[in-house]
Formats: C-alpha cells, sequence, structure tokens
C-alpha cells in the first residue's frame, strides 16, 4: 500500500495556523489585528450577534504593543465593547450594523476603525479527519471544525456563538469551558450515533461514537512529506484507526508502530506537537527514518480494537537513495 502526501497542503496548513487579518486605522496611528482562518486579507468580516472577537492594537510602522486607555463603540446595540486591557479589547456582536470603533492609548495616541455585525445566514460543520471520517470514542474531548457565512459567501467571525443542537445530549455535550473560533470542543459521553444540526439553516453532521475495542481497522497513514524520503531524512506522519470503513477522528486510542524491515527505515512514535490547523487535533503521530534504499515496511497496531483482540494493518513507503 502506498502513501497519502501532504506537501503544498502541509505547508498551507501551518501558513494558516498563525495567520492574522491586520488594518491600519482611520488616522494611521495604530494597526489593529485578530487571528483568523479565512479571508485573512478581509479585515472587515462581519463579528457574529451574539459572538466575541479578540482585536490586539499595535503602533504602525514598528509594530509594538500598547496599552488602552480607553475603547468605545459609537453604538453599543450594534457592537459592544466587552473589555480592554493591556494592547487587546474585546468586541461583542448585538445587533445588526457598522459602527466607528475608538481607541485611546495610555500616551495619549488616538485611532478607529470601521467594524459591523451580521447574524450568521450559513454554517458549515465538518470532521477535521475528512469527509470519510465521523467516527469518535468514548471518553474523548473532540473538536469539530465550523465556520459561519452569510448567503452571499462572506465570512461571519467570532467566539461564543455556536447555533448548533445536539440530538442527544447524552452521548455528547459541548464543552462550555472552549470557545473557540475555529473548532467547537465536545465531550464524547457513551457510544451511538449523534446529528449536530444547525439552528440557522439545514446543515447537518452525523458523528458516530464507539468505545475503543470497537476499533477493527486502520486508515491509510498521512505522510507530512514535501517531495521522498531519502536516506538520513526523518519526516511525520500520522494514523488513524476505523470503525466499520469509517475512520475515527482525533483517536487517542492507545497504538503502536514498528518496522519490519529494520535495515531499510526506523519507525518510532512521536508527540502531536508537529502538528498544525486541522491536524493538530488528530492523534497517532509517528515518524519514519530512511536509512538505506528500498521498501520500508511497518506495522502499525492499536492493542485494544477488536474486543481486545488488536487490530493490526502493514503499510509501505519507498526510502529513496
Amino acid at each position: 500500500m502506498t502513501h497519502t502526501k501532504l506537501a503544498i497542503a502541509a505547508c498551507s496548513i501551518v501558513l494558516l495556523a498563525a495567520c492574522d487579518s491586520t488594518i491600519t486605522g482611520n488616522e494611521g496611528n495604530l494597526t489593529f489585528s485578530y487571528d483568523a482562518d479565512d479571508d485573512v486579507f478581509d479585515f472587515n468580516k462581519p463579528i457574529a450577534i451574539g459572538a466575541k472577537l479578540n482585536l490586539k492594537v499595535a503602533e504602525s510602522g514598528t509594530n509594538l504593543p500598547v496599552d488602552l486607555a480607553d475603547a468605545t463603540s459609537s453604538d453599543e446595540s450594534v457592537l459592544a465593547v466587552d473589555s480592554f486591557a493591556g494592547d487587546m479589547f474585546t468586541l461583542e456582536g448585538m445587533g445588526d450594523g457598522n459602527v466607528l470603533i475608538s481607541v485611546e492609548t495610555d500616551d495619549g495616541v488616538t485611532d478607529s476603525v470601521n467594524m459591523n455585525a451580521r447574524a450568521p445566514e450559513v454554517l458549515i460543520l465538518s470532521h477535521t479527519c475528512g469527509t470519510d471520517g465521523g467516527a469518535y470514542l468514548v471518553g474523548d474531548k473532540v473538536y469539530v471544525p465550523f465556520d459561519m457565512e452569510m448567503s452571499n459567501g462572506q465570512a461571519v467571525i467570532g467566539y461564543g456563538y455556536y447555533p448548533i443542537s445536539i440530538s442527544d445530549e447524552t452521548l455528547l455535550t459541548r464543552d462550555v469551558e472552549h470557545n473557540g473560533q475555529q473548532f467547537i470542543r465536545y465531550d464524547v459521553l457513551g457510544a451511538g450515533t449523534v446529528t449536530l444540526s444547525s439552528d440557522i439553516d439545514d446543515t447537518t453532521l452525523e458523528l458516530t461514537l464507539a468505545e475503543e475495542a470497537s476499533i477493527d481497522g486502520v486508515d491509510q497513514p498521512i505522510a507530512f512529506v514535501l517531495e521522498d524520503i531519502d536516506v538520513g531524512d526523518t519526516n511525520p506522519f500520522y494514523v488513524l484507526p476505523t470503525i466499520g470503513g469509517t475512520t475515527v477522528c482525533q483517536a487517542t486510542a492507545e497504538m503502536s508502530v514498528a518496522s519490519d524491515t529494520p535495515t531499510i527505515c526506523d519507525v518510532r512514535t512521536i508527540g502531536s506537537e508537529v502538528a498544525a490547523g486541522d491536524a493538530k487535533y488528530e492523534q497517532g503521530w509517528f515518524e519514519i527514518e530512511g536509512l538505506a534504499e528500498g521498501t520500508c515496511q511497518y506495522t502499525v497496531t492499536y492493542p485494544n480494537g477488536t474486543s481486545g483482540a488488536g487490530t493490526s494493518a502493514q503499510f509501505e513507503y519507498t526510502i529513496q537513495p
């Protein structure tokens, strides 16, 4: 079997994880920025009514952080200043409209930025491990990617507003301690099937919830390889188990890897700190080190799968000279 490569995609994931939307204020004295995962170059995306957004303020040119003395909204019924401290202030979407947000630093420098709030019309839900994913393990905390949009495709931003109903909260509940802008975190409480349904459109997402013992297969490992693995190279991979042919996303199941061709390659598990973007919540990370030219064969095992009998699969990767 061959591996799927993440080349340009992997670079994009890493790049995306560290992006801000930034704009210079109306007076040109200060810059305003916030974490962004879509339409990075469009600063004036609307904040969802009911959501919050954290913005940082810095000096124009030097990009040095400032200390805010004040932050105000021209219309608190549209966007309210929830709080400010240091170089950051938080806005909360209250109603439909456009406002002017004005700030002043401890040094008396002033500036302003135009912002707006809207009620999102479209909700997008997905699985971190792709369209073939959808299974999750009981006892795990899982992250579901989401996006909000207007009907014309314009992104709507903010955190803390999640217009989603859960079909069975005895099996799955939202972790209210987590307020993300890209992901919603859930606790998997029991086995079964749960549907997430949007409260603003007809979007749904089905989750299969199962015990670790239900694992009965191993998905094709994902290789973070830009070109090839040459002799002397070491590259990260991650792998996920399957249940009934469905990929188990973010599985924290016990896993081991072993090289079946130790003269060709060394294969060992690693931590998930190499991950970014959607992949940062996936588990099952390992790396392959090329020792000699040839076909590297290795086995991935989930010892608690198949009702405790264990589930294994062998894969291979070509080591180039």
